[in-house]
Protein backbone atom coordinates (compact mmCIF):
# COMPACT_ATOMS: atom_id res chain seq x y z
CA UNK A 1 0.00 0.00 0.00
CA UNK A 2 2.91 2.35 -0.62
CA UNK A 3 1.45 4.55 -3.30
CA UNK A 4 -2.09 3.18 -4.46
CA UNK A 5 -3.60 2.23 -1.41
CA UNK A 6 -3.62 -1.55 -3.25
CA UNK A 7 -3.31 -4.61 -0.91
CA UNK A 8 -0.41 -6.67 -1.74
CA UNK A 9 -2.17 -9.84 -0.43
CA UNK A 10 -3.75 -10.17 -3.29
CA UNK A 11 -0.80 -10.31 -5.90
CA UNK A 12 0.73 -12.56 -3.53
CA UNK A 13 -2.08 -15.02 -3.29
CA UNK A 14 -1.95 -14.74 -7.44
CA UNK A 15 1.85 -15.40 -7.64
CA UNK A 16 1.70 -18.06 -4.62
CA UNK A 17 -0.47 -20.13 -7.09
CA UNK A 18 1.88 -20.05 -9.37
CA UNK A 19 4.65 -21.55 -7.24
CA UNK A 20 6.44 -20.35 -4.04
CA UNK A 21 9.42 -19.23 -5.75
CA UNK A 22 7.25 -16.47 -6.78
CA UNK A 23 6.05 -15.65 -3.70
CA UNK A 24 9.30 -15.80 -2.10
CA UNK A 25 10.40 -13.11 -4.67
CA UNK A 26 7.31 -11.10 -4.33
CA UNK A 27 8.24 -10.73 -1.04
CA UNK A 28 11.76 -10.02 -1.66
CA UNK A 29 10.53 -7.14 -4.10
CA UNK A 30 8.26 -5.65 -1.98
CA UNK A 31 10.95 -5.79 0.96
CA UNK A 32 13.94 -3.91 -1.17
CA UNK A 33 11.19 -1.58 -2.40
CA UNK A 34 10.10 -0.09 1.11
CA UNK A 35 13.44 -0.10 2.30
CA UNK A 36 14.46 1.51 -0.99
CA UNK A 37 11.53 4.09 -0.60
CA UNK A 38 12.50 4.51 3.13
CA UNK A 39 15.63 5.78 2.47
CA UNK A 40 15.23 8.33 -0.23
CA UNK A 41 12.66 9.98 1.84
CA UNK A 42 14.96 10.04 5.13
CA UNK A 43 17.95 11.11 2.99
CA UNK A 44 15.77 14.11 1.33
CA UNK A 45 14.46 15.14 4.88
CA UNK A 46 18.20 14.68 6.66
CA UNK A 47 19.56 16.44 3.53
CA UNK A 48 16.74 19.06 3.58
CA UNK A 49 17.08 19.49 7.92
CA UNK A 50 21.52 19.97 7.14
CA UNK A 51 21.24 22.76 4.74
CA UNK A 52 18.58 24.32 7.50
CA UNK A 53 21.09 23.82 10.22
CA UNK A 54 23.77 25.20 8.49
CA UNK A 55 24.21 29.00 9.87
CA UNK A 56 24.05 31.36 6.95
CA UNK A 57 27.01 33.55 6.18
CA UNK A 58 25.56 36.80 8.36
CA UNK A 59 24.83 34.35 11.48
CA UNK A 60 28.10 32.93 11.08
CA UNK A 61 30.49 36.60 11.17
CA UNK A 62 27.97 37.99 13.87
CA UNK A 63 28.56 34.94 16.42
CA UNK A 64 32.55 35.75 15.36
CA UNK A 65 31.71 38.96 15.98
CA UNK A 66 30.52 37.85 19.41
CA UNK A 67 33.00 35.82 20.26
CA UNK A 68 35.37 38.13 19.74
CA UNK A 69 33.94 40.63 21.85
CA UNK A 70 33.58 37.88 24.68
CA UNK A 71 37.14 37.12 24.30
CA UNK A 72 37.78 41.13 24.38
CA UNK A 73 36.29 41.26 27.89
CA UNK A 74 37.24 38.48 29.36
CA UNK A 75 40.79 39.66 28.47
CA UNK A 76 40.49 42.89 29.46
CA UNK A 77 38.56 41.96 33.12
CA UNK A 78 41.68 40.25 33.75
CA UNK A 79 44.44 42.21 32.81
CA UNK A 80 42.41 44.59 35.02
CA UNK A 81 42.42 42.26 37.99
CA UNK A 82 46.26 42.60 37.73
CA UNK A 83 46.12 46.33 38.00
CA UNK A 84 46.06 46.51 41.88
CA UNK A 85 46.21 50.17 41.65
CA UNK A 86 43.75 50.98 39.31
CA UNK A 87 45.63 52.79 36.77
CA UNK A 88 44.82 51.34 33.62
CA UNK A 89 48.46 50.17 33.20
CA UNK A 90 49.97 46.76 33.48
CA UNK A 91 54.02 46.07 33.91
CA UNK A 92 55.80 43.06 32.30
CA UNK A 93 56.71 41.74 35.66
CA UNK A 94 53.06 41.45 36.68
CA UNK A 95 52.43 40.05 33.70
CA UNK A 96 54.72 37.55 34.13
CA UNK A 97 53.88 36.55 37.64
CA UNK A 98 50.33 35.92 36.63
CA UNK A 99 51.10 34.00 33.76
CA UNK A 100 52.68 31.47 35.61
CA UNK A 101 50.16 30.75 38.17
CA UNK A 102 48.91 27.20 37.83
CA UNK A 103 45.28 26.70 36.40
CA UNK A 104 45.72 30.57 35.94
CA UNK A 105 42.33 32.37 34.29
CA UNK A 106 45.14 34.53 32.36
CA UNK A 107 47.13 31.62 30.72
CA UNK A 108 43.78 29.83 29.95
CA UNK A 109 42.70 33.17 28.30
CA UNK A 110 45.66 33.99 26.21
CA UNK A 111 45.73 29.85 25.35
CA UNK A 112 42.24 29.88 24.11
CA UNK A 113 43.36 33.34 21.74
CA UNK A 114 46.15 31.17 20.31
CA UNK A 115 48.60 33.35 21.51
CA UNK A 116 51.73 31.37 22.63
CA UNK A 117 52.68 32.87 26.47
CA UNK A 118 55.83 30.64 27.10
CA UNK A 119 58.40 33.64 26.78
CA UNK A 120 55.62 36.11 28.92
CA UNK A 121 58.27 38.58 28.97
CA UNK A 122 59.50 38.36 25.43
CA UNK A 123 55.71 38.45 24.80
CA UNK A 124 54.75 41.22 26.83
CA UNK A 125 57.40 43.71 25.18
CA UNK A 126 56.87 42.74 21.65
CA UNK A 127 53.21 43.43 22.24
CA UNK A 128 53.50 46.29 24.10
CA UNK A 129 55.79 47.65 20.99
CA UNK A 130 53.15 47.09 19.10
CA UNK A 131 50.51 48.91 20.56
CA UNK A 132 52.52 51.75 19.48
CA UNK A 133 50.58 54.05 22.46
CA UNK A 134 53.00 56.99 22.51
CA UNK A 135 51.53 57.77 26.45
CA UNK A 136 54.39 55.05 27.41
CA UNK A 137 58.23 55.60 27.47
CA UNK A 138 59.11 52.29 27.80
CA UNK A 139 58.63 48.61 26.87
CA UNK A 140 57.89 47.36 30.35
CA UNK A 141 54.50 48.86 31.00
CA UNK A 142 51.28 49.49 28.77
CA UNK A 143 47.96 50.40 28.47
CA UNK A 144 45.72 47.79 29.25
CA UNK A 145 43.18 48.31 26.91
CA UNK A 146 45.87 49.36 24.17
CA UNK A 147 47.57 46.04 24.72
CA UNK A 148 44.18 44.03 24.67
CA UNK A 149 43.42 44.95 21.40
CA UNK A 150 46.53 44.52 19.98
CA UNK A 151 46.61 40.83 22.10
CA UNK A 152 43.24 40.13 20.08
CA UNK A 153 44.87 41.48 16.81
CA UNK A 154 47.34 38.67 17.16
CA UNK A 155 45.54 36.22 17.83
CA UNK A 156 44.72 33.02 15.20
CA UNK A 157 46.93 32.52 12.16
CA UNK A 158 48.63 34.67 10.18
CA UNK A 159 46.68 35.42 6.61
CA UNK A 160 48.49 35.12 3.35
CA UNK A 161 47.26 39.41 3.35
CA UNK A 162 49.37 39.66 6.76
CA UNK A 163 52.22 38.31 5.23
CA UNK A 164 52.12 40.23 2.28
CA UNK A 165 51.82 43.25 4.49
CA UNK A 166 55.33 42.41 6.44
CA UNK A 167 56.87 41.35 2.91
CA UNK A 168 56.11 44.82 1.62
CA UNK A 169 56.82 46.82 4.67
CA UNK A 170 60.57 44.67 4.54
CA UNK A 171 60.85 45.74 1.08
CA UNK A 172 60.12 49.47 2.17
CA UNK A 173 62.86 49.42 5.05
CA UNK A 174 65.49 47.92 2.60
CA UNK A 175 64.61 50.68 0.32
CA UNK A 176 65.20 53.15 3.30
CA UNK A 177 68.27 51.41 4.55
CA UNK A 178 69.40 51.48 0.89
CA UNK A 179 68.97 55.09 0.40
CA UNK A 180 70.64 56.27 4.02
CA UNK A 181 73.77 53.65 3.27
CA UNK A 182 73.93 55.28 -0.13
CA UNK A 183 73.74 59.04 2.16
CA UNK A 184 76.33 57.60 4.63
CA UNK A 185 78.76 56.92 2.17
CA UNK A 186 78.40 59.93 0.15
CA UNK A 187 79.07 61.77 3.27
CA UNK A 188 81.87 59.55 4.43
CA UNK A 189 84.03 60.45 0.81
CA UNK A 190 82.98 64.20 1.49
CA UNK A 191 84.59 64.12 4.49
CA UNK A 192 87.49 62.12 3.31
CA UNK A 193 87.97 64.87 0.25
CA UNK A 194 87.61 67.94 2.67
CA UNK A 195 89.98 66.29 5.27
CA UNK A 196 92.90 65.88 2.41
Amino acid sequence: KTATGVDWVGYFDLLALAGNTYGAAFIMFIGFYQIAVINILTGIFVDSALKLAVPDRDARALSLKQDDEEAREELFKLLREIDIMNTGIINVEDFAENLKKKNGKLQAQMTLLGLPVDGARNFFRVVSVLCGDESMSNEEEANIQAFVECCLRLKGTAANLHLQCVAGDLVHITVMLQQQLELCEMLTEKLAGNAA
